[in-house]
């Protein structure tokens, strides 16, 4: 039995901050079909748990990529990793970021929603799985 991926709709439900307004539709669904093709239901059986996978991987991209209101591609800068830390006019602030980084994660350690990605996919087996 085929499960039925996660729609537009389902996945804005499930993650209400990517909005119409800053995240079109077709830039959530072209993530979407990548997520369906990337996350199969063989390995993934349990429909929910595949359908947030989805949605996390989803939201994870879009966030690399930024939001409408953000300008979009070129925002957010993917090589660039997490802020550590930060100086302007002499004041300066950083962060601890390895204790909330996975060790291998790379990429997937720059969103949220991408190390929670990176945990379910260790826990359920697909961290040999290439994304």
């Amino acid at each position: 039995m085929s499960s039925q991926p996660l729609t537009i709709d389902e996945f804005r439900t499930r993650f209400p901050a990517f909005t119409s307004l800053l995240f079109p539709d077709a830039s959530v669904q072209i993530r979407l079909n990548l997520a369906d093709k990337f996350f199969s239901e063989t390995l993934w059986k349990d429909s929910d748990l595949r359908k947030h996978v989805m949605g996390l991987y989803t939201a994870h991209f879009l966030m690399m990529v930024g939001s409408k209101g953000s300008g979009g591609a070129g925002k957010s800068d993917p090589a660039s990793g997490l802020v550590s830390s930060k100086s302007v006019d002499g004041a300066s602030v950083s962060f601890d970021t390895g204790s909330t980084s996975w060790a291998g994660a790379g990429f997937w350690n720059q969103t949220p929603y991408g190390r929670e990605l990176w945990y379910l996919m260790q826990q359920f087996g697909a961290g040999a799985v290439q994304l």
